[in-house]
């Protein structure tokens, strides 16, 4: 996700982090209405599949500045402030993932993006587009996960690894991402429930550096993971990213564009 849980560093730095990662703006940027909600957005360029950013936990839309304008310059681009960041009002936040993923279907259809859509999804962000292409597999034409959290990973720490667990837990308790750290808690048992993700061509990126992680075993089992979700499709592809940290399209911006034009020529031609 995009708070780091890093054991054995200050937590102010992790703080930090969630709050800095996100600091340029997004041209195109409006706040609109969608069923009675603020929903601030950004919107550009023209073209098909609409490329659909998902941010992750802690960083507002403005997070894709690297790769944003110029994506738009190939497709159309849009993204969004989920409920509580940036201007969207946080109202009645989401319970569940599934209504996250929910929400976004709701915001494209209101802005007038209708599909197919290809959708970019960053650390947390990747388990909402995750279900997303699983709730609406009809409308999804491809799917980019970017150092992307795994449906099972905090199930995992909770059973095996509960220090990490409980500082995910204490780290998160604040502001904007309180409610989005009780869904992830629970999102093992909403996967458990779904249709199985579709098949239809998936690029898995992994930071070589990734810093969620300093020791070992768990690098290891963060690419555990990270092979698992690029065995959802059998159009998949994994590349880890080298010289990368966690933020790949702020590291290697030309990396993440490469790979998403190369999908959009794939999709443009099949």
């Amino acid at each position: 996700m995009s708070i780091e849980l890093v054991i054995g560093r200050p937590v102010i730095g992790l703080l930090l982090l969630l709050f800095l990662s996100g600091c340029a703006g997004l041209p195109g940027a409006s706040l609109e209405e969608v069923q009675g909600r603020k929903v601030d957005i950004a919107a550009k360029g023209a073209g098909s599949p609409v490329i659909v950013f998902e941010s992750g936990m802690g960083p507002t839309m403005s997070t894709w500045a690297p790769i944003f304008d110029s994506l738009s310059k190939e497709t159309r681009v849009f993204s969004y402030n989920r409920p509580g960041y940036g201007r969207s009002r946080a109202g009645s936040a989401p319970a569940t993932a599934r209504e996250i993923a929910q929400q976004l279907h709701q915001n494209l259809l209101d802005t007038g993006h209708n599909p197919p859509y290809l959708l970019v999804g960053h650390s947390a962000g990747g388990i909402y587009v995750n279900l997303f292409a699983r709730l609406y597999p009809k409308e999804v034409s491809g799917v980019v996960l970017i150092d992307s959290t795994h449906p099972s990973q905090f199930e995992y720490f909770r059973k095996e690894r509960p220090l990490l667990y409980s500082m995910f837990t204490t780290t998160t308790a604040l502001g904007r991402t309180r409610y989005e750290a009780s869904i992830l808690k629970g999102v093992h048992n909403e996967f458990s429930t779904i249709e199985p993700f579709p098949e239809i061509p998936l690029v898995v990126l992994t930071a070589e550096k990734s810093s969620l992680f300093e020791t070992r075993e768990m690098r290891e089992k963060w690419l555990e993971f990270q092979r698992d979700l690029a065995q959802m499709s059998s159009k998949a592809k994994h590349r880890v990213v080298g010289g990368s940290g966690h933020f790949i399209y702020r590291d290697k911006p030309g990396v993440v564009m490469e790979e998403i034009t190369a999908l959009i020529d794939q999709l443009r031609n099949d």
